[in-house]
């Protein structure tokens, strides 16, 4: 299965904050936990007009990662980044970083969450 999650600068009482919203169809301001099923592939993806230049850096800020086994990497044809993630036999929950730059060049950093369940029980 692939999720996906899509990145859009806003401005929320004149500060520059982070939309984030997911195929799971799940939204959340600076804070989205993204829920994803054992050994998916979660993209992060800019949203058309998203006023975000780049995506510079994705990484867990756990410092021996279950999830991240690595950092994503940046995607072949787009602008976003990927990863595989590992099978687990039970849920796991982290906390990571998302390194972006705004289209005026303020570099930001947000810190979500996401979560892994395992595999339904075989009946």
């Amino acid at each position: 299965m692939t999720v996906k999650i899509y990145l859009r600068s806003i401005l929320k009482d004149k500060k520059n904050c982070l939309a984030l919203f997911d195929t799971n169809r799940n939204g959340d301001i600076n804070n989205l936990e993204t829920v994803v099923p054992s050994g998916s592939k979660v993209i992060w993806e800019l949203d058309y007009l998203s006023g975000i230049k780049i995506i510079t850096k994705i990484w867990s800020k756990e410092k021996n990662s279950q999830i991240f086994k690595s950092d994503p990497r940046k995607g072949w044809l787009n602008k976003g980044f990927e990863i595989q993630l590992p099978e687990f036999k039970e849920e796991r929950r982290e906390e990571y970083n998302i390194e972006y730059i705004l289209c005026d060049g303020t570099k930001m950093n947000i810190d979500p969450y996401i979560r892994v369940l395992p595999p339904p029980p075989n009946g």
